[in-house]
């Protein structure tokens, strides 16, 4: 017998959330599946939950994020990029033993899920050995998150490194696809996250990209996000050597011209902004709302909770409310008030829609989540409208953009299993998650402050890779089988 939900009585946002259409309406699921939305649906043998009171929505698609740096909550609060770089990827990053990687990865799923987040990329940079692929892996997993999971090709300086060439990295990335991910229907699916162009020989990033491609899966990358001196033109440098490839994610690409951005939106690839991080760590201004004008597919990400909350309401306000202001300051200061166009630059609805269907889209996702529709997963988000502070309602899709917060999410299912109830994780994964993760950060601190502590001296640190990173774009030849990171 199919197992059968009905979800009862709420107001649901159809379709594509771009239309903002939200009606009363029962979703109807099977095993997991929509098979119908409407009204005085059938299903007397259904599991019943009653929505009333509430919005049902799409469960959020988060295009960016690094889970395993859930261990280090808010630890980069108060720092730029370059900080971030020289104390996290260079050395905070190799004292993560495959246990602490787990921890991140499941809590910092949990947490997700917590927030509304149904669906995540992964782009996990810390595969210091297979043991810490294989645990990263499981800690999704156990999580019940559904995700995009990309095996990182960085290399984590460590005292006693596993990998000693670049090639027992493309052989591991290789056995995780065989071993684990032997199917892309899972749950949990498989890409890869490429190196910063630059940060190795332009040859090891070419052979990246093709294990991508041999692999048979999509892949990730941290794209023109470095302003500096030694600019380096990723996208133009892919184009001219044909590896743009459909279906790939390009994250910030604050950077990119709108020829760029052209080059990407034409090769089938997609952008994903990351809007706490971008703004504060000098990482530029979030592309998001030039790219939907060239009508690019255009996700968004919390990136990292060792910034920011891992809450994507916040994400969609800061990202909406930035881009607006960032359109019209230059109008204020040439005209005034008297020059600004009517409406506004970015509209909640298309906010909302790169929170969802876009961000789903971009992972390649289009056709499983991202929307309420007949045939797609029940990924599903229930967000109470009948308390005070969300009264009166005038337009569904602005109160959910502007007035809801986490506290509002009553519900959570992803392919129709509950993951949240009446606003809160199953108390056992929720106790187990904090315990793993003030685990493994008492590990880490003991180490770490061994290290020289959590703020390491940043000073001098392009005087070093600033030249590395103009040698490694300029390579043209094989990778030795040696070779390794700049770092």
């Amino acid at each position: 017998m199919p197992h059968r939900r009905l979800v009862t009585g709420g107001d649901v946002l159809v379709g594509d959330p771009l239309r903002g259409e939200v009606r009363r309406s029962d979703v109807l699921i099977e095993d997991g599946v929509i098979v119908a939305v409407g009204s005085d649906l059938g299903g007397s043998d259904a599991e019943r939950l009653d929505a009333t009171g509430t919005w049902v929505i799409p469960g959020f698609v988060d295009t960016h994020r690094h889970l395993w740096q859930t261990t280090m909550r808010s630890l980069t609060a108060n720092w730029n990029l370059t900080e971030y770089i020289w104390r996290i990827r260079v050395h905070h990053a190799g004292l993560h033993e495959a246990d602490d990687v787990y921890a991140g990865q499941f809590a910092g799923a949990l947490d997700a899920l917590g927030a509304g987040v149904t669906t995540t990329i992964d782009f996990c940079h810390i595969m210091n050995s297979p043991d810490h692929a294989d645990e990263a892996v499981r800690g999704l997993t156990d999580a019940g998150v559904r995700s995009l999971w990309c095996y990182g090709f960085y290399h984590s300086p460590t005292e006693n490194p596993y990998f000693t060439s670049v090639e027992q990295r493309f052989e591991d990335c290789a056995r995780v696809r065989s071993a684990s991910f032997s199917s892309d229907s899972g749950l949990v699916r498989m890409g890869v996250a490429l190196n910063e162009l630059g940060l190795v020989p332009f040859s090891q990033s070419r052979r990246e990209v093709e294990t991508a491609t041999e692999l048979g899966i999509p892949l990730t990358a941290h794209t023109q996000c470095m302003a500096s001196p030694q600019k380096v033109l990723d996208v133009k440098m892919w184009h001219a050597a044909g590896l743009l490839r459909a279906g790939d994610i390009h994250a910030h690409a604050n950077e990119c011209s709108d020829e760029d951005l052209a080059l990407l939106r034409d090769a089938g690839c997609s952008v994903s902004s990351t809007p706490d991080v971008e703004l504060q760590m000098a990482v530029g201004f979030p592309v998001f709302r030039r790219a939907i004008e060239l009508g690019m597919t255009a996700g968004m990400g919390n990136d990292i909770v060792s910034n920011n909350s891992g809450d994507f309401f916040t994400t969609m306000r800061v990202l909406m409310q930035s881009s607006r202001g960032h359109a019209n300051q230059p109008i204020l200061d040439a005209e005034g008030l008297i020059g600004v166009p009517a409406g506004v630059p970015l509209t909640t609805r298309q906010v909302l829609h790169g929170a969802t269907l876009a961000g789903a889209r971009a992972l390649g996702l289009e056709g499983v989540c991202g929307s309420i529709e007949e045939g797609k997963a029940a990924d599903l988000v229930l967000i109470r409208h009948d308390r005070l502070h969300m009264r009166p309602i005038i337009d569904p899709v602005d109160s959910i953009v502007t007035q809801a917060t986490t506290r509002d999410i009553d519900h959570v299912m992803v392919a129709g299993q509950t993951k949240l109830s009446h606003g809160r994780l199953p108390a056992d994964l929720d106790r187990r998650g904090t315990a793993l993760i003030d685990a493994a950060f008492e590990r880490l601190s003991e180490k770490v402050g061994r290290r020289g502590g959590w703020h390491l001296d940043a000073t001098g640190v392009w005087d070093k890779f600033g030249p590395v990173r103009a040698a490694n774009v300029q390579d043209r030849g094989r990778v030795p089988s040696s070779a390794q990171n700049a770092t």
